[in-house]
């Protein structure tokens, strides 16, 4: 009787089975505060899996966190009695945050709140140390109740295309929000055709694709062109909309063995892929392309096919074909090398255009009579072949740098040697034409100079002007009158001026000197 009395007088009752080990005088410290009302603090101590929802900011406890513990919880009512206020029917579920529509308003609350569904380690603890039924320790996400039918594929927010109201079909999903878009005919196929089950058995389907299987069309397509692209960029060429579309200004051609520089770049397709339209992808795209006379006729005609093998890049760029990039360092390691007024002459005065339109470059000779017109009209003959211009002229220009005087029949010596060519090479008209006469001159003196002695001097119709004069100066005379004539100066005749005895005569109109005949006796100059 005393013990019942003290005891009613500490306790107003027998605790729940739950907290049964709290009870006795040395326990109420654990849950009650000194000289306050119970604030629920004590209580998070032991119910860790509600002071994790606080901490997390989720979940019932969390919204109702402005209340205190025992405005839902009471004790001290016996060993039977329930510690929970919770009524099912009028409980607003919205307030654990996870609203129940659709499907999930008609279903049981056991349905969910099963023990296979708690995901919380906390309350997992909490319900095998208490043997009983609870609603906590769920998670809104879907798979903590369902099974996730695309294992892991499109991620867990199944709401992104899925409603609670059914599973099928996927109303909020958005095809384009993917990294594939559909377009044109992909928009009008089964979801099925693409996302194919992953065995016979299995009714779940694979819809996140790995991004390297729809990089091209080769997971779902079969490509018509096996491995003639080194990427299956499909897109390149074709359009969604139909196959037999092609993407003319999308495609890469790069993406091929042939890349498009140039004015290539600009040619419409049909210009090179001249296949019929039903020919196979070998006819109409594989086409030869190693040389560009597989494409172009050789303009040149073979001229270059034996040094060059038709590489026409070798000259010519893809740009034009007008434009020659041959330097002049590669002409000097032809035939015939550049040289002076040669560098600086324009390709087309030497490779001028023949009779039927095109350039010539492979010459047969490289004699100068090649390209240059003989203007000497043949006057030296076959002196001219094989190079025999070089003997007078250079590649610098016309005119004559080195030519020897003293090889032909006329040495030049004294003032012959600085008299101009063209003073004693006169123009002449020889076979129809006029030239400049080198060869076949006459070496006499009168043929250049006129004879001032009346023809004194002649022997057999010429006259030998070196007996007496040279070529350094008229007047230099190597005149010997004691040998060269029949009257030798002796004693004061060799001091007489010549004039004293060689008068100046008239005959036929020309005045000259007379030196022979003279008569040679005293009373002839003497009286």
């Amino acid at each position: 009787m005393l013990a019942s009395t003290a005891r009613g007088q500490f306790s107003p009752g027998e605790l729940s089975q739950v907290h049964q080990q709290l009870e006795g005088i040395q326990h109420c410290g654990q849950c009650h505060e000194v000289g306050s009302e119970i604030s629920g603090k004590k209580c998070l101590t032991c119910h860790t899996e509600i002071r994790t929802g606080l901490e997390t900011r989720r979940g019932f406890h969390f919204t109702v966190s402005s209340k205190k513990c025992i405005a839902c919880h009471k004790e001290h009512l016996g060993r039977d009695a329930q510690t929970v206020l919770f009524d099912k029917g009028t409980f607003d579920h919205t307030m654990t945050g996870f609203e129940r529509t659709g499907k999930h308003a008609t279903i049981r609350c056991e349905d969910c709140h099963a023990r296979k569904n708690i995901k919380s380690p906390e309350v997992l603890t909490m319900v095998a140390r208490a043997n009983r039924a609870t609603y906590l320790g769920l998670n809104s996400a879907c798979i903590s109740c369902h099974d996730d039918r695309h294992r892991g594929t499109v991620g867990v927010e199944c709401q992104s295309c899925h409603t609670t109201s059914a599973w099928s079909p996927a109303s909020q999903f958005d095809h384009a929000k993917t990294e594939f878009r559909l377009a044109g005919k992909h928009a009008s196929v089964r979801c099925s055709k693409c996302h194919n089950r992953s065995s016979q058995s299995d009714k779940d389907r694979l819809f996140n694709l790995p991004t390297e299987d729809y990089q091209d069309c080769t997971p779902c397509h079969s490509s018509p062109h096996n491995k003639k692209f080194a990427r299956q960029a499909c897109a390149s060429c074709h359009s969604p909309q139909d196959w037999r579309v092609m993407r003319t200004q999308q495609f890469d051609h790069n993406l091929t063995s042939f890349k498009l520089v140039g004015r290539h770049a600009t040619l419409l397709c049909q210009q090179c892929h001249k296949g019929a339209t039903k020919a196979s992808f070998a006819n109409a795209f594989k086409i030869a392309h190693a040389q560009c006379v597989d494409c172009h006729a050789d303009y040149h005609r073979g001229e270059f096919s034996r040094k060059y093998g038709n590489d026409c890049q070798k000259c010519h760029t893809q740009w034009t074909f007008q434009l020659s990039t041959f330097p002049l360092t590669a002409h000097n390691e032809t035939r015939f090398p550049l040289t002076g007024a040669h560098a600086a002459t324009l390709c087309a005065k030497c490779h001028a255009a023949s009779q039927d339109g095109r350039w010539s470059f492979l010459f047969l000779g490289l004699q100068c009579e090649t390209c240059h017109k003989d203007n000497h009209a043949g006057q030296f003959g076959s002196a001219t072949n094989g190079g025999g211009c070089a003997g007078c002229h250079t590649a610098e220009d016309w005119h004559v740098r080195r030519f020897d005087h003293s090889k032909t029949r006329f040495a030049l010596d004294g003032k012959h040697a600085v008299t101009q060519c063209q003073d004693c090479h006169k123009r002449t008209r020889s076979r129809g034409t006029e030239v400049v006469r080198y060869r076949g001159l006459n070496t006499d003196c009168e043929s250049c100079h006129r004879e001032v002695h009346a023809g004194q001097f002649a022997v057999n119709g010429a006259s030998e002007c070196q007996t007496c004069h040279t070529p350094q100066m008229w007047t230099l005379l190597m005149f010997d009158h004691n040998i060269q004539s029949t009257f030798r100066l002796t004693g004061a005749h060799k001091k007489v001026p010549c004039r004293a005895c060689h008068h100046e005569e008239k005959q036929g109109g020309t005045t000259f000197m007379r030196f022979k005949p003279v008569p040679s006796k005293c009373e002839t100059c003497h009286h």
